[in-house]
C-alpha cells in the first residue's frame, strides 16, 4: 500500500509548530529564576511588604512559585540596619499562597495568572494595550485558611466566591509613560459568601463619637452569614446595585456609591449601610454596640438603623 506524501503546507506548519514549542521551552529551562526572585523582593519591598517564594522554576508554558508568604512591614525596629533597604522593620505574621502561575493568555493575548490559596483557587487575565481589561475569578476561598487572620489580624471564616470583569483605561502621568486610571475604570463585581463569620481579631476604623483619629477594636463573634450583592462601575464610580446579608446576628443592607482613585485606598466611598442587629447581639459587642446605638433609625424602617460610610477607604469614617 502506497502512502499518501503529506502536502507541504502541513509540514510548513508542523516544522513552525515544533519550532515555537522548543523556542518557549527553552525559555522558560533557561530564565533567570534568581534574578527574577530578587526583582519580585525589592518589589514588593517598595510597596512595603516582604515577599519570599519557597521555589520558582518553570510550569506548563509559565513561570511557577510555590510556597510564598507575603507579610506587611511593621513598625522600624531600634538598632536592626537600614531600614530604607528594608532591614529594621518587624515583619507581621505572613499569608500563605500554596502556589502562582504566571504565563501567556492567547484569546485574547496577555497575561494570566493562575493560583492555589486559601483553600481554593484564583485567577487573573491580563489584556489589551490602549485599556487594560482585567478578568478575575475566585473560587470556594475559605478565610480560616492560609494564615488570614495572622496577616489581617481579624479571625475570618466561611467561604468566598468573587467575579470581576474591568476594563481600566491608560493615562500619562506628567512626561511619563501612561499608567493605568482606576478612576476611569468601567466593568462589574459579583461577590458572595457562605457561612461568613467574625470570630474575633481587631479593626480599626474612624468613628465620629471617638474623635478624627482611627480607633483600633476589639471584635466579638460575628455571624454574617450569606452576604452577596452585585456592583456596576462606570467611569470609576463604582455604584452598589445590590448587597445584603442575614444571618442569626444581624440583617444588612446596603447601597450607595464609591468613587474610585489611582490608588485603591484613596478612593472615596459614599455608601448609606441599613442594619438590623439581634438585640442580644448588640449587647456582645460591647464598645462597638455602643457605637452602633449612636447611629440614628432609618427613616423608612424605624426598626432598622441607617449610617453612612465616607472618607477613604484607607481611612474610612462611619457615622
Amino acid at each position: 500500500m502506497v502512502e499518501k506524501p503529506i502536502a507541504t503546507w502541513k509540514r510548513v506548519l508542523g516544522y513552525l509548530a515544533f519550532g515555537l514549542a522548543a523556542l518557549v521551552v527553552s525559555f522558560f529551562l533557561t530564565f533567570p529564576y534568581d534574578t527574577l526572585k530578587e526583582r519580585v523582593r525589592l518589589e514588593a519591598e517598595n510597596a512595603g511588604y516582604f515577599v519570599k517564594l519557597g521555589s520558582l522554576g518553570p510550569g506548563f508554558f509559565s513561570l511557577r512559585a510555590t510556597n510564598v508568604q507575603v507579610s506587611k512591614k511593621a513598625v522600624p525596629l531600634p538598632g536592626l540596619g537600614d531600614a530604607a533597604n528594608g532591614a529594621g522593620f518587624d515583619p507581621g505574621e505572613a499569608l500563605t499562597i500554596d502556589s502562582i502561575s504566571v504565563g501567556p493568555s492567547f484569546f485574547p493575548p496577555g497575561v494570566a495568572v493562575s493560583s492555589k490559596l486559601l483553600g481554593g483557587s484564583a485567577s487573573v487575565r491580563l489584556s489589551g494595550l490602549s485599556a487594560i481589561n482585567v478578568k478575575v475569578a475566585a473560587d470556594d476561598l475559605n478565610l480560616s485558611k492560609g494564615n488570614l487572620k495572622g496577616f489581617t489580624g481579624v479571625d475570618f471564616s466561611g467561604e468566598v466566591d468573587l467575579a470581576v470583569n474591568l476594563s481600566v483605561p491608560r493615562a500619562a502621568v506628567g512626561s511619563g509613560p501612561s499608567e493605568p486610571d482606576l478612576g476611569a475604570a468601567n466593568g462589574t463585581l459579583t461577590l458572595n459568601t457562605r457561612g461568613l463569620t467574625v470570630n474575633g481579631g481587631t479593626f480599626t476604623a474612624t468613628i465620629a463619637m471617638f474623635g478624627p483619629e482611627p480607633t483600633p477594636l476589639d471584635l466579638p463573634k460575628i455571624q454574617v452569614g450569606e452576604l452577596g450583592g452585585n456592583i456596576k462601575i462606570e467611569k470609576g464610580l463604582l455604584t452598589v446595585e445590590e448587597f445584603k446579608g442575614k444571618s442569626a446576628d444581624l440583617e444588612i443592607n446596603a447601597g450607595g456609591t464609591i468613587k474610585l482613585a489611582k490608588r485603591v485606598e484613596y478612593s472615596e466611598p459614599n455608601l448609606e449601610i441599613r442594619y438590623k442587629p439581634d438585640p442580644e447581639f448588640q449587647k456582645r459587642l460591647g464598645l462597638i454596640g455602643s457605637a452602633l446605638s449612636m447611629v440614628g433609625p432609618d427613616p423608612k424602617d424605624p426598626t432598622w438603623r441607617m449610617g453612612r460610610l465616607t472618607g477613604m477607604l484607607g481611612r474610612p469614617n462611619f457615622r
